[in-house]
């Protein structure tokens, strides 16, 4: 069965289920994932296995998820991902933490995204912001996941057509997100909306 490799972004401040959201949709997927995070937070992820990115042999996995740390390999952590890692999901969460505000400073981040399709790469970037992932990295997304958070979308440092609809789901979810949390009843987690360009 023919699938298209594509970008998923999810948005939201600290506590609205970002990383929860991700790892349903990629539990779903039933593909092999790897998931960067800087140091094995969230907690979420834990209880999956860290690999070793500089061994050939650690990226033979057929299935399952398996964690990267940033940390170990700080800027080479992207050239091993770019050489080892086809057909699967990479989950980019909390990303910045370690993504550059830009494309062009880390070759190898630009590399995966110029190859991403043809690698059959999904690509999950989960963050606070907008702004917490270069602006470059918008023009790919397929489905964006707009949780609550202050920031709005900037408009003018972030060139997408969809930016209106963007807006409109922040403010949106925003306001289910207060009358929820006023509630006290939990239901503030996990509130998205979803916009596609």
């Amino acid at each position: 069965m023919h699938r298209d490799a594509q970008v998923t972004m999810v948005m939201g401040r600290n506590g609205t289920g970002k990383s929860y959201l991700a790892h349903t949709i990629i539990k779903a997927m039933k593909e092999r994932v790897i998931v960067i995070t800087l140091n094995g937070e969230p907690a979420i992820w834990r209880q999956y296995e860290e690999i070793d990115i500089t061994k050939k042999e650690s990226w033979k996995f057929k299935k399952g998820i398996k964690q990267v740390y940033y940390m170990r390999q700080e800027k080479d952590t992207m050239k091993y991902i770019h050489k080892y890692f086809r057909d699967g999901i990479i989950v980019f969460d909390d990303c910045r933490g370690y993504l550059t505000s830009n494309v062009d400073s880390d070759i190898y981040l630009k590399r995966l995204l110029i190859d991403f399709r043809h690698k059959m790469l999904d690509l999950f970037f989960v963050f606070h912001a907008p702004t917490d992932v270069p602006p470059r990295i918008w023009a790919f997304y397929r489905t964006a996941f707009i949780g609550a958070t202050d920031a709005i979308f900037p408009k003018s440092r972030i060139q997408t057509d969809s930016a209106e609809r963007i807006i409109a789901a922040q403010k949106k979810v925003n306001a289910a997100f207060r009358k929820a949390l006023a509630r006290g009843d939990n239901s503030h987690y996990g509130l998205f909306v979803r916009v596609r360009p």
